[in-house]
């Protein structure tokens, strides 16, 4: 072999060494990559193996209550499992992905932000509908829905359970308690990236604007409380708001609406009125949230606790092949949907 040939050779070498190959292995730190990989990953699979599934194979129908609930329980499991494994694997200590205890002032703010959010979220949802009728487009089709007229009481304690309570719990945990986490400390990354992913997550085109609003006032509750309970808080004060303001400020139905002409107009009304009502509390509530986030600040520099330090994370491992598959999946979760 001559010298030309042993120099491009251990040039070769080298580039594999050093660059091809750190980049197709997973970072020895958490990272929002392989949080992702992982999250979008198993979801996608789990995703396309329930479209596969024929409805005649189940007992059960796949937009009934317990349909709803198996598919609703193994993507939660799933963001669970992927949880444990990055916070086990990379020994991420509880006060990252939980918090601190921001008190009981903070946690009855947060709840009150779930007020803003769900008027601003049905808000939306009333006039997305209305638009996709007035400009002709059929309604998007929602992958995951359940059609129920179940009274009992057991049929409602497993809507609690599977609508509410575990989505809450492992949603928040996963996207404001890891995802959170592992992001770079910057203020935009830290509110907007947790809010995106959570909404993507879905898998709903109808709900999109929703969920968007939802999963940005709880990375907004998360980040100026530093709590993830809070934002569970605020999630849970949205449903209690849902249900108290149903009667001014109904969720429309879109199969009960065949155009634009059968939209109930006070229906629109209520939602630009209670679309403002709820920018305009949103900026109350987030400036009791930046004074709750200074006073933590007065106090970490005054205690020199290490609560409020976030991970030390290198920006370039980040992107790694394990990021790359985790956005591919998240595409593929909702182009195959």
């Amino acid at each position: 072999m001559s010298d030309h040939q042993k120099r491009g050779s251990s040039g070769f070498t080298f580039i594999l060494k050093n660059n091809i190959l750190p980049f197709l292995l997973p970072s020895s730190y958490p990272n929002i990559g392989i949080v992702m990989a992982g999250g979008f990953g198993l979801t996608f699979l789990l995703q396309m193996i329930w479209q596969e599934i024929p409805d005649e194979k189940l007992f059960f129908s796949k937009t009934s209550l317990i349909g709803f609930s198996v598919i609703t329980l193994f993507r939660l499991l799933a963001l669970l499992l992927v949880f444990v494994f990055v916070t086990e694997h990379y020994k991420i200590s509880e006060h990252y992905t939980w918090g601190r205890n921001p008190g009981l002032g903070a946690h009855f703010i947060a709840f009150m932000a779930g007020v803003p959010a769900m008027l601003i979220a049905i808000g939306l949802h009333n006039l997305f509908i209305y638009f996709e009728l007035k400009i002709g487009n059929p309604i998007p089709p929602q992958l995951y829905y359940y059609i129920t007229s179940e009274g009992s009481v057991y049929g409602l304690i497993l809507m609690v359970i599977m609508v509410v309570i575990f989505p809450i719990l492992i949603e928040e945990l996963f996207f404001r308690g890891l995802v959170f986490s592992v992001l770079p400390d910057k203020w935009w990354i830290r509110i907007f990236v947790p809010a995106v992913l959570s909404t993507l997550f879905a898998v709903n085109r109808l709900e999109l604007p929703a969920y968007f609003v939802i999963g940005l006032l709880c990375s907004l509750v998360r980040y100026f409380t530093d709590n993830t309970i809070c934002s569970c808080i605020t999630r849970l004060g949205f449903f209690c708001t849902k249900i108290l303001m149903a009667p001014i400020l109904p969720t429309q139905d879109p199969s009960e609406v065949q155009n634009a002409i059968d939209y109930n107009r006070m229906t629109i009304y209520a939602s630009l009125i209670g679309i403002a009502l709820g920018i305009v509390m949103l900026l109350v509530l987030i400036r009791q949230l930046r004074y709750l986030r200074y006073l933590q600040k007065n106090e970490d520099m005054r205690c020199e606790t290490e609560e409020g330090k976030p991970l030390f994370i290198p920006l370039s491992e980040h992107f790694h092949a394990d990021f790359i598959i985790g956005v591919c999946c998240l595409l593929l979760c909702w182009i195959m949907s």
